[in-house]
């Protein structure tokens, strides 16, 4: 678990191709689904594709970004079980998210500073869309208590 402090930068390098990749795929899937909300192919491959992105998030130790990426899976769930969850602002705040989490690491391959709480507007709305009201900032912070 890394806080802001001693984020190491190499490893995120190391696989941002294959996270952007799979963002990317993601994003055009769940374009897809909206433009066609009877193909439950395309968003099941939104899923995917961020599944995977997510993945690799947890392996290099964003824990804070990885929980936005969770709470994104949850909405791209709902989006497919749940007809009345397909409102145009989910979908667009689905489109967000995606665009903020690969804006968050473009940053931190940049040089920012990992300081996942600037994530927390955006985890507060996704948990909101789901009717969930119980976002705490404490959700994105993971310390790193080993030392």
């Amino acid at each position: 678990m890394n806080t802001h402090a001693d984020f190491d930068a190499g490893p995120l390098s190391w696989v941002k191709g294959e996270i952007d990749l799979a963002m990317r795929r993601g994003l055009e899937s769940l374009h897809a689904f909206a433009a066609n909300p009877r193909d439950g192919t395309k968003i099941k491959s939104a899923q995917t594709h961020l599944h995977q992105a997510h993945g690799a998030l947890e392996i290099v130790g964003l824990d804070g970004v990885t929980r936005v990426s969770e709470e994104l899976e949850a909405l791209l769930a709902d989006l497919e079980k749940e007809p009345a969850a397909r409102a145009p602002q989910n979908f667009e705040l689905a489109e967000e998210a995606f665009g903020a989490v690969q804006g968050y690491l473009d940053s931190l391959i940049n040089g920012s500073l990992n300081q996942p709480l600037r994530l927390f507007p955006l985890y507060r709305r996704l948990l909101a869309a789901r009717g969930r009201h119980d976002a705490d900032p404490v959700d994105l912070y993971f310390p790193d208590l080993s030392g």
